[in-house]
């Protein structure tokens, strides 16, 4: 599902695609933290929205990568680079950065882990293992809403 819904907390931040050279941050993109029990989640997970992301991890398709904490956010590392069409030119995306402090309180600057990447139509899910899910779910009852 994307978009607002029932227990989807909108996360004040931004979204960039990453090549090994330059950035592009991607207009319009949304960041969310979708809490367990509300609108078909089964797990407490983070949601990126942004069309250009169905290029990045193909919906309904996934795959375990690297997540680290930047200090301002974290990065996904993809491990191979995606092909991006950007309209006057093709950008290779390496990795693919969120910007938004709060999620400092889910990784750390320099902690790492791996997490499903997965695919959505409009965008990609973060799904954390079982402690970084708790930090999530932290997340959420200080922003007002509690799992279920």
């Amino acid at each position: 599902m994307t978009g607002p819904a029932e227990g989807k907390l909108r996360l004040e931040g931004f979204v960039e695609l990453c090549s090994s050279y330059e950035s592009k941050r991607l207009d319009g993109a949304e960041i969310y933290l979708h809490v367990k029990g509300y609108s078909l989640a089964r797990v407490t997970h983070l949601d990126l929205e942004h069309e250009l992301l169905d290029d990045v991890v193909l919906p309904k398709r996934g795959r375990f990568m690297t997540v680290h904490g930047t200090g301002s956010g974290l990065r996904v590392r993809l491990g191979e680079a995606k092909s991006v069409d950007l309209g006057k030119k093709c950008f290779s995306v390496t990795s693919i950065n969120v910007g938004c402090n709060l999620l400092n309180r889910v990784l750390k600057r320099g902690e790492g882990t791996r997490a499903w990447i997965g695919g959505k139509f409009g965008g990609i899910y973060i799904g954390f293992k079982k402690e970084y899910v708790e930090r999530l779910d932290g997340l959420a009852r200080e922003l007002g809403v509690e799992a279920r």
